[in-house]
């Protein structure tokens, strides 16, 4: 099998059999549903990244009203930030009740046991279900001058010592996890990404990795190239599948839409994680995870409730939130209408009016541009082939969209 690419169901080979039939998935002696294992302890098969500068509670919020279940994960808190600044912490990290009706995941980062249990204890009331240790962000910030993120893969007995730690200073119901490479620079063969594993399970008391399919280059490459160009060896995270029958693996790296989020699951994935996908195609992708991934059909509420309901909060925060400005409060939904007839007129009009109206005001004004189907379409709903309502590049609604 070539590196990168997915394995064939109902071949027998080095990776073990995989079966696929009505939904449910047979290795090994082991069933799953679809990547869920039966004893439901981690039940997130989709889950979208934490991205530095996304996914903060705002993209979290508007995220969770278009699905219910997929797991919606923090953006990276560093331990010393969580100790020292509890104010700021608790304004940009502590959950509303909207958020937590379904699954959520707090990431740390550091390098000190001590403050990363210590961090660990006073977030566990911010009503996160799990708390993730990053071990995977080759940022020079984090992996050079920080000496955490991946640069954790080169140390796996620390690992090992900080996770638990941090278990010990927790609630039992509330597991800690990492996230990691596959490798970090010339630490890069299955031997020693197995030991990272091993270790950090046996002696850390870990259960659930997250794993980007590409290793780190620490000098060399900046983050964004770290996701493109270190090829992809999605063939190491199911051999660690196989050979650790009792974790759990989410993989992650290159998925870019939930048909390969299928074939992952299909695949014996546990779970399977999206990043910037999620962010820039944020409607398409997670419209459809409830009902494609996990089976619920309830639709729930149009394009159009989801984002006059969250203009609503964004209002509310924008009056009562120390600090927080209007161009982040609308990141969340600007993307809503990617691909859509008028989507850049309706991108164009709030950026345009977002500083004289309220937020919810400006939604209003820019749901003119857009037609009544792709405004109450619903969660999962097919896109219509139909002829353009207005040709894209329509000079008089480009300057009518410009205007209050």
């Amino acid at each position: 099998m070539e590196h990168g690419k997915f394995r064939t169901s109902g071949i027998v080979g080095c990776y073990g059999f995989v079966k696929v039939c009505c939904g449910t998935v047979a290795r090994r002696g082991r069933t799953m549903v679809m990547g869920r294992r039966m004893d439901g302890e981690f039940a997130d098969k989709f889950s979208v990244a934490p991205m530095m500068d996304v996914t903060d509670r705002h993209f979290n919020t508007f995220a969770r009203s278009i699905s219910k279940h997929a797991t919606l994960w923090s953006e990276m808190l560093v331990d010393s930030t969580a100790i020292y600044n509890p104010e700021r912490t608790e304004r940009f990290f502590k959950l509303g009740e909207d958020v937590r009706v379904g699954p959520t995941v707090l990431q740390l980062g550091g390098s000190d046991p001590n403050k990363l249990a210590q961090a660990a204890s006073y977030v566990q009331d911010f009503g996160y279900d799990e708390i993730n240790l990053n071990c995977g962000c080759p940022s020079d910030r984090v992996s050079g001058k920080g000496c955490f993120g991946a640069a954790l893969m080169k140390t796996p007995d620390l690992v090992a010592d900080i996770t638990a730690r941090m278990s010990a200073a927790v609630r039992e119901t509330v597991p800690i996890s990492v996230k990691c490479r596959i490798g970090v620079d010339d630490i890069d063969s299955y031997e020693s990404l197995r030991h990272f594993i091993e270790t950090v399970s046996s002696k850390g008391g870990v259960k659930r990795f997250v794993i980007h399919a590409r290793k780190a280059i620490l000098k060399g490459l900046s983050p964004a190239q770290n996701r493109s160009i270190p090829p992809l060896k999605y063939d190491y995270v199911y051999r660690l599948i196989d050979e650790f029958p009792d974790l759990y693996f989410t993989i992650n790296g290159g998925v870019q839409d939930l048909n390969q989020v299928e074939e992952h699951l299909a695949q014996g994935a546990h779970g399977v994680m999206l990043g910037r996908a999620a962010r820039d195609r944020i409607w398409d992708v997670l419209g459809g995870v409830d009902a494609r991934v996990y089976g619920d059909l309830d639709k729930g509420k149009s394009r159009r409730e989801i984002i006059f309901d969250y203009a609503e909060y964004a209002d509310r925060e924008f009056e009562n939130v120390k600090r927080v400005s209007k161009v982040v409060l609308v990141k969340p939904f600007i993307s809503a209408f990617h691909g859509e007839d008028n989507g850049r007129l309706f991108r164009q009009a709030i950026s345009n009016n977002i500083r004289t109206m309220s937020i919810y005001e400006s939604v209003s004004h820019a749901f003119k541009f857009l037609d009544d189907e792709v405004l109450d379409r619903l969660p999962g709903q097919q896109k219509p082939e139909r002829a353009l309502a207005w040709p894209p590049g329509n000079a008089e609604l480009e300057t009518v969209a410009g205007t209050s």
